[in-house]
This record gives structure tokens, C-alpha cells and sequence, in this order.
């Protein structure tokens, strides 16, 4: 447990557009910057063996903005705090799965560490039902998320993910945004359009988590191609492939598109075993920063390699980010 501790509680680096390390040399400060056009992609590295590859410099890692390389830097974030919002379905099918939660609290302290700002406990059916705030040391964590009142039908997700979004990028401040989604793999009676989300993460600073319940063909979207299959697929088909998991394949999407992880669960047993995976993807990742030479609006594909001829690594990072000069992150 004290290495899950060790992992949880750096749970995220993330997402885009607030900080970045000025020069590869380890006795440089980190200088945090706010910018439209700064965009961190969290990057995970595995040997053939699924061995973690950690002591990477940033000059062996090729990052492809649409097809075209960018220069590419390493960021230094896991010594900020968290702010964390956890998004529960009760609706749909997911009251049968509330006992498997009993542990979520202790992981939850894991997650956290020595931070000291606020949780948001939000639950949602087909619509935002509860929304909590409390200290993360308070009794009410315990009581709030492992006595869940069942809802309706509905699933909203994509709703509830751009209200918990909303709700931590409306907050000023050099914290690390995080948002602990678990629920279904497909959205059903959102009234948000797709591309509207996929815009507001898109220009965000927060990284989803998705633990989903039941598991039966959803692919883990986020796994990078290489820079040719990404150039010759074409923005437009990507843009509508993106568009299209986020109906289908929801909570793994969304994922992909914040630099996330997601995992399944079926019991008690496997949901803390998840939970305990996505610290562990956290805690080998490495956040990539780049500023964009590609400047048109909207939709962009990202992905990352690393520079290793003689050895073969697979590469997991942010998949896409979406370019609006206009969007100023707090």
C-alpha cells in the first residue's frame, strides 16, 4: 500500500495549457506560465515487456502536432496540488454496483496525499443529482460515497463531465485539475453535443479518469499510432471517429482526449485493482509540452514516439487538443 500511495497521490499530469519547464537541465527552476497556446500532453512509456521506461530526456520524444513535429519539453507538475472532483453514476445500471465502493474512501486518501484543497463529490443519473464539497480529511467522505442514493434511468455523462469541468476550470490558481468519473462506458441523455465537449476539453487543464462498469468491446482509445497513420488518416475522419466515441465509447474517449487512463471493473475486488492501475500509469508518466507552430482552429491530433532504434516502446499520451486563441486557461 505504500507504493499505491506513493502513486495515487501524484494522480495527474496533465492536461494543457498552464506550465512548462523552461530548460531541460535538472538544476533549473520549473517556471509556471499561463498561455492559450501552451499545451501539455501526458505521456506514458512501456518497453515490449510492459516494463515502465522512466529517465527519458525530452530530446528522445518526438511529438507530432497534426502530422508535423514540434519541440518538445518536459514539465514538472506533480508538486502541485490537487483539486478533484469524483463524478458518480447512480443512475441506469448502476446501483448494483454501489457495493463495490467501500474502499473508496481509503484510496481516495491515497489519491490525494498531503493536498489540501477541497473534493467535489458530484452523483448523476440523467441529470446532476448531488453535489458535494468537503475537506478531504472530513467524515463526510466516507458517508457520501459509500451511501449513494439510486437514480433514474438516464446516464448523462458527457454532462456531468462538463460540469465537473466547468467547476474546476472556473477555479484561479496553479493546482492540478482531476476528475475521477465512474460510471457506464456510453452516454445516454446528454444535452450536450459532442463537439461542445470535445471543445471545452480541449482547451482545458483537466485530466479524466474513467473506471467503467460493464466492460464488453470498448478499446482503449488513447493508444497512439505513429506520425504517418495519424498524417494520412485526415483531420475531418479523425474528428469524426472522436466525435462518434464519445457516444459510443464515452468514458474511455473522454479519457483519451484529456490524457487520461480507464479501466474496467466487474466487483469490489477489480475497481480498487483499477483504481490502483491508473496511479500506477500515473505514476510512470512523463508530461510532454509543447507550444503549437499549427495555428488553425479547432480539432488537432497529437501523437508521441520515442527516438530508440534499437528498442521497440509503447507509446500512450494525449490523443487530440482543440486549438482556440481566443480560450485564456486559468
Amino acid at each position: 500500500m505504500a507504493r499505491v500511495a506513493a502513486l495515487l497521490s501524484i494522480l495527474v499530469t496533465n492536461g494543457a495549457l498552464w506550465a512548462q519547464e523552461t530548460t531541460s537541465s535538472q538544476d533549473a527552476p520549473t517556471v509556471l506560465k499561463s498561455t492559450s497556446t501552451f499545451v501539455l500532453v501526458p505521456t506514458r512509456v512501456r518497453s515490449s515487456s510492459g516494463a515502465p521506461v522512466r529517465d527519458l530526456r525530452a530530446e528522445q520524444f518526438r511529438l507530432f502536432d497534426e502530422g508535423v513535429p514540434q519541440n518538445v519539453l518536459k514539465v514538472k507538475t506533480d508538486d502541485l496540488p490537487i483539486s478533484l472532483v469524483i463524478l458518480m453514476q447512480t443512475g441506469g445500471a448502476a446501483a448494483q454496483k454501489f457495493s463495490n465502493y467501500a474502499d473508496l474512501p481509503v484510496l481516495l486518501g491515497k489519491i490525494l496525499g498531503g493536498s489540501e484543497r477541497e473534493i467535489m463529490f458530484v452523483t448523476f443519473d440523467s441529470r446532476i443529482e448531488q453535489v458535494w464539497h468537503f475537506p478531504a480529511r472530513s467524515d463526510g467522505v466516507f458517508h457520501a460515497l459509500t451511501r449513494p442514493h439510486p437514480g433514474d434511468g438516464g446516464r448523462a455523462i458527457r454532462d456531468a463531465v462538463s460540469f465537473a469541468v466547468g467547476q474546476l476550470q472556473a477555479e484561479a490558481g496553479r493546482f492540478r485539475r482531476v476528475v475521477l468519473l465512474v460510471s457506464e462506458e456510453a452516454d445516454e441523455g446528454s444535452k450536450i453535443a459532442p463537439r461542445d465537449l470535445l471543445e471545452q476539453l480541449g482547451t482545458g487543464s483537466t485530466v479524466v479518469y474513467s473506471i467503467v462498469f460493464p466492460v464488453r468491446n470498448v478499446t482503449k482509445t488513447h493508444d497512439i499510432r505513429s506520425p504517418g497513420a495519424a498524417a494520412t488518416s485526415g483531420t475531418s475522419n479523425a474528428l469524426a471517429r472522436t466525435l462518434g466515441r464519445l457516444s459510443s465509447n464515452t468514458a474511455a474517449e473522454i479519457a483519451s482526449v484529456t490524457g487520461g487512463d480507464f479501466v474496467g471493473f466487474s466487483d469490489q475486488r477489480s475497481f480498487n485493482s483499477g483504481l490502483i492501475d491508473i496511479g500506477a500509469v500515473i505514476g510512470d508518466a512523463y508530461t510532454l509540452g509543447f507550444q503549437p507552430s499549427q495555428h488553425t482552429p479547432g480539432f488537432h491530433r497529437l501523437s508521441v514516439e520515442v527516438r530508440a532504434p534499437r528498442s521497440t516502446f509503447n507509446v500512450l499520451a494525449r490523443s487530440a487538443y482543440w486549438f482556440n486563441p481566443a480560450a485564456q486557461d486559468p
